[in-house]
């Protein structure tokens, strides 16, 4: 079971989103949290760390938006970044922490191991990674649960079908990654055993090599398609547009227009709730080396359907209770550090 451990708080949310999880410690070594705005805020420095381009349309976007919302509301200082591979992300954030940055951010648990690589040298910077699993005394991870949305998507996929037969593209092969095509088979599996599900992991989230991928998914007889790539999602819904009686989901974005009439839904992660709520532990000085859970239940992850699209009833029925047994832990849906249980459990229905 998740630990959801309640932050200590001031002042409004962004948003006005109820609290995500946290806990309570001491800065790093020789650091004093300065005060929300004014100059002493300006001087404060935060870098965030991205895998592909802000303006993708979902992850790396809402990570850069994020972003702009510290510097709005707090006025510090903030730089984002691409950084898509192991060696840009440790040089990045070694060069931010080396001048001076208060936080470092890296928007993805690709993030993890290089941060821990460098920490240590750096007690005055924080680093927090959205999804990994590497904790030290200035590392921390936030943990989007974004797989308890995919879930119910995978509800809607598993009844609607007519191939039984869905797919899924990952931008990468691990934990922060997997867990969320993981809870995607989960709530498709909950409904309909016996269904088959395609799996791909793509060499790099790249739009292109998704489209292809999708495509000869979609070939093999996959009705409805969940892709989790960054930028790469908008290959497969270019193969899904181009498709007859073929459906996909948004994952981490609004992604109804992509493909017109085509996408059922999207799962939201409201990632400035989780960036504001880091900052202001960290610079409150009320941070503490322990995983951040981000939930349903504390309002953080959501799932819109397109109105567009309306559901049949049965399937609206049956989505909405799979999202209140999330929201009030009936159900539990494995998150990354969880996944040997996720694979217990898609075994348990072969």
């Amino acid at each position: 079971m998740k630990k959801l451990i309640p932050l200590i708080l001031s002042g409004a949310l962004l948003l006005g989103t109820a609290a995500c999880g946290g806990g309570t410690a001491t800065t790093p070594e020789g650091s004093t949290p300065p005060a929300e705005g004014g100059s002493e805020a300006s001087d404060v420095k935060i870098g965030i760390l991205i895998p592909g381009s802000p303006t993708d349309g979902g992850f790396s976007q809402q990570g850069a938006e994020a972003g702009k919302k510290l510097e709005e509301n707090y006025g510090y200082e903030v730089a984002t970044v691409e950084a898509g591979t192991a060696d840009v992300i440790k040089s990045e954030a070694e060069t931010m922490a080396a001048e001076g940055y208060k936080i470092v951010f890296g928007h993805g648990g690709q993030c993890s191991a290089p941060f821990a690589e460098i920490c240590e040298d750096y007690p005055d910077t924080w680093f927090v990674t959205f999804g990994g699993t590497e904790i030290r005394d200035n590392l921390f991870p936030v943990c989007m649960c974004a797989e308890e949305g995919t879930y119910v998507l995978g509800v809607a996929a598993g009844m609607m079908t007519q191939t039984d037969n869905i797919a899924f593209t990952l931008g990468g092969d691990y934990p922060a990654y997997t867990k969320t095509t993981m809870g995607f088979a989960l709530g498709a599996k909950s409904v309909n055993p016996d269904l088959k599900i395609q799996e791909a992991v793509l060499s790099s989230p790249d739009s292109n090599e998704c489209y292809e991928t999708t495509m000869n998914q979609i070939k093999s007889g996959a009705d409805f398609i969940l892709s989790n790539s960054n930028e790469g999602q908008a290959g497969a819904m270019k193969a899904v547009g181009e498709s007859e009686n073929v459906y996909t989901f948004g994952c981490l974005g609004n992604f109804f227009d992509m493909a017109p009439g085509k996408v059922l839904g999207n799962i939201i992660g409201d990632y400035n709730v989780g960036y504001d709520e880091a900052t202001k532990a960290i610079m409150e000085g009320t941070a503490e080396a322990e995983i951040m859970y981000l939930t349903i239940a504390n309002g953080c992850v959501s799932v819109e359907w397109n109105p567009d699209i309306p559901l049949p009833e049965d399937v609206q029925a049956a989505v909405d209770q799979a999202y209140e047994d999330i929201k009030s832990g009936k159900i539990d849906v494995p998150n990354e550090y969880e996944q040997d249980a996720a694979k217990e459990q898609l075994a348990a229905y072969n």
